[in-house]
């Protein structure tokens, strides 16, 4: 009888967790793109990758080959690197399946100084919008910079289908300098098959 009331405990568990159940999109999606990062294995080609691959060409040819990384399940993570400023990056992320719809952009959270004491803040955000192959996509600062790192932004997940017919499922993330929208809508807006 025990062994009965666990089970069914832990199939309710189950259901509620992949449910979603008390979880709002916004944590849906931050659980998502966490796994994914965590499932990403370091790699020097893109064997196993079943998803078309999105590339930043002109990234490439400024700043050098990007590292590559594997999910073991058709996915990919390609990040280009600024040789010359360590907090100018671009991660084109390949996925096998979408991410969670995010319905408005993530709170943007970070620290400044107010009355000589660093304090937090959560500020509210619009969408920002940029053109990827004849595609909108939306996009926000997902983070502020701080004393190791720039300020993240990214787009929500998206899907595009290669002229091949193939779809594959993407989110675009950059590192850069706080005031640098314009910068990093030109880095997601270049992406290319």
């Amino acid at each position: 009888m025990t062994k009965r009331i666990l089970k069914f405990a832990g199939a309710s568990l189950l259901i509620a967790a992949l449910s979603g159940c008390g979880a709002g999109r916004i944590e849906k999606w931050e659980l998502a793109t966490r796994g994914q990062n965590r499932s990403l294995r370091a790699g020097s080609d893109l064997l196993g990758v079943t998803v078309p691959v999105l590339r930043a060409p002109g990234l490439e040819r400024v700043w050098g080959a990007p590292k590559i990384q594997r999910d073991g399940e058709g996915g990919y993570c390609l990040t280009y690197a600024d040789p010359k400023r360590p907090f100018a990056r671009l991660m084109v992320h390949g996925m096998a399946e979408p991410l969670p719809k995010l319905s408005s952009p993530p709170k943007l959270a970070g620290e400044e100084m107010r009355n000589n004491t660093l304090a937090g803040y959560e500020r509210e955000q619009d969408w920002r919008s940029v053109t990827v192959l004849g595609e909108t996509v939306r996009w926000f600062q997902e983070s502020a910079g701080g004393g190791a790192d720039g300020a993240y932004f990214s787009t929500e997940g998206f899907t595009l289908k290669a002229a091949d017919g193939r779809k594959g499922h993407y989110r675009l993330v950059a590192e850069h300098g706080e005031s640098a929208a314009e910068d990093v809508a030109r880095w997601f807006g270049s992406v290319a098959f």
